[in-house]
């Protein structure tokens, strides 16, 4: 049992000397010149260079062409007044061009 206890231990003291700190010039030496090492780990993506051009359609389907149609929903808000927002809009933009008055005389 006692060899057993002596083993552990020294298995646990050098699990500790392993993460020890690596002082002021090992941490500088590793951030800077080796990097971290996380930096060095591959990473593989899956990647389908089509799907773009599914999403675009549908995106333009929902949103408009330039998303004329998102940035009006976002500026009616969610909290069930849209319609009355709708109609103030609505109101207020009479008359000009695209919400503009510059081009008007």
């Amino acid at each position: 049992m006692y060899k057993i206890l002596v083993l552990l231990s020294l298995c646990l003291l050098h699990q500790a000397k392993a993460q020890a700190p690596i002082g002021p010039i090992g941490s500088f030496i590793r951030t800077n010149a080796v990097g971290h090492p996380v930096i060095h780990e591959k990473v593989t993506w899956i990647f389908d260079p089509d799907v773009s051009l599914k999403r675009r359609r549908q995106f333009i389907e929902l949103h408009g062409d330039k998303g004329e149609k998102l940035i009006e929903r976002l500026g009616l808000g969610i909290d069930g007044r849209n319609e009355e927002r709708l109609a103030l809009q609505r109101q207020r933009d009479e008359g000009h061009l695209g919400g503009l008055n510059a081009y008007q005389p």
